[in-house]
């Protein structure tokens, strides 16, 4: 069983507002909390960020190890917890974006999933692929490859 979020997924939203949850997205679930998803918008881009439940408590690890009296401390912890929504998926799998979220990323009746490893992304489609292209091209033009990352000792965010 594969524990990252991979691939995208093009899916469209029902007339009832409910947009299909990629399966293996939902394989990566834990079992325990396999109905849930976090979805927030993203403080990177104008799309909408998702995880599971452990993401989110590590996410809150990392923001409390920041000093307590620190405007980092203050704008992450606001930034993120404000914006949380607590998502359940149904039994066909379909769960329902918020309103405010559809509107931040510009979503209408569509939407692409970008699996981001730990987390994923939800994009109107022709930002997402916009994002994907641009992300490329950065990293060819300064020819970076996974053999410099994976050399590299990075913290993982």
């Amino acid at each position: 069983k594969m524990d990252l979020f991979v691939s995208t997924y093009n899916n469209k939203i029902d007339k009832k507002g409910r947009v299909s949850f990629p399966s293996s997205f939902r394989n990566v679930l834990p079992q325990s909390s396999r109905n849930e998803i976090i979805l927030y918008k993203s403080i990177k881009s104008q799309s909408i960020e998702g995880c599971g439940i452990e993401r989110l408590n590590e996410i809150a690890g990392r923001i409390n190890n920041l000093n307590f009296f620190s405007e980092d401390y203050d704008d992450f912890s606001t930034s993120v917890f404000t914006e949380i929504i607590p998502t359940n998926i149904d039994k066909e799998g379909r769960f329902l974006i918020p309103e405010d979220l559809k509107k931040f990323a510009k979503i209408k009746n569509e939407v692409l999933f970008f699996g981001q490893g730990y987390f994923f992304e939800i994009w109107e489609p022709n930002a997402g692929i916009l994002k994907k292209e641009a992300a490329r091209k950065r990293l060819l033009k300064e020819k970076k490859s996974l053999r410099t990352i994976l050399s590299e000792n990075k913290i993982k965010w």
